[in-house]
């Protein structure tokens, strides 16, 4: 599951307007991940928790952030036999350690927090402000890894390693840019990402590739020890077509799928 940030566009605008099926269930996401075509899934908390997803109304009304909507953010709607990973944005301080809590008693391998831009998942290639002073700042992450596959219900403690950095996107070659504006318009988003998809060169080509080089690298994947490796492996995935080619598929066959 993707929460997007406060105000912005959704993945799941996104999705439908490219016209995708966003009206998954848990099984029919199961099967997109095991299909080596597409290798990943969308699904709504409509679909997969609908007495969660009524609480739509209610929370409206309290206004303030209720503990389920920090909860809700590591909830696992399909589990893995192998090695399993969970990535939550977060905004306030404070609730960073609560959710690699819930990471953990999910028993995942591994589990990563990220302050991303407006408390999203995304980093940022943008400089840090010099006024922002108060709290965690923008590509704050916090984590924990395990050395080895077995479940996280097994790991005594030792066979853990946790985690907490600053990213600066400077210091991994990329050059400051501001985030792109698109004027909350779910087309302009598409088209900027296509592009990025299609190797043209800029910031949302750079920080593609920062988010996934780096969270491959903080959660311990195979062949991401190397960040600079786990960029370029990256890059690469874009400069091929591949990931373009996996996110046409989804198009397609997420509407096929039984």
């Amino acid at each position: 599951m993707v929460l997007c940030f406060q105000g912005g566009i959704t993945e799941e605008q996104m999705l439908k307007f490219m016209g995708a099926n966003t009206h998954l269930s848990p099984l029919q996401a199961k099967k997109l991940l095991e299909d080596e075509e597409v290798g990943f899934a969308y699904m709504s908390q409509r679909e997969a928790v609908p007495s969660m997803y009524s609480l739509i109304g209610l929370r409206e009304h309290i206004k303030k952030r209720p503990p389920v909507a920090t909860s809700e953010k590591v909830q696992q709607f399909v589990r893995a036999r192998g090695r399993e990973a969970v990535v939550a944005g977060f905004y306030h301080e404070g609730y960073e350690e609560p959710l690699l809590m819930l990471m953990r008693r999910r028993g995942v391998q591994s589990g990563l927090v990220v302050k991303g831009e407006e408390g999203a998942l995304s980093m940022t290639t943008r400089l840090r402000s010099l006024t922002s002073t108060k709290g965690f700042p923008v590509n704050y992450c916090s984590g924990f890894r395990s050395l080895n596959v077995a479940s996280a219900h097994e790991v005594d403690g030792v066979s853990r390693e946790s985690f907490n950095l600053e990213v600066n996107a400077k210091d991994y070659g990329f050059e400051p840019t501001d985030t792109p504006r698109t004027d909350r318009s779910v087309s302009r988003n598409i088209e900027l990402g296509l592009e990025a998809l299609r190797g043209q060169k800029g910031p949302v080509y750079d920080r593609i590739v920062l988010n996934t080089g780096m969270v491959d690298h903080l959660l311990g994947c195979d062949g991401a020890q190397d960040v600079s490796l786990a960029m370029d492996r990256a890059r690469e995935a874009i400069d091929s077509g591949k990931a373009l080619t996996k996110l046409l598929n989804y198009l397609k066959i997420s509407h096929k799928v039984k």
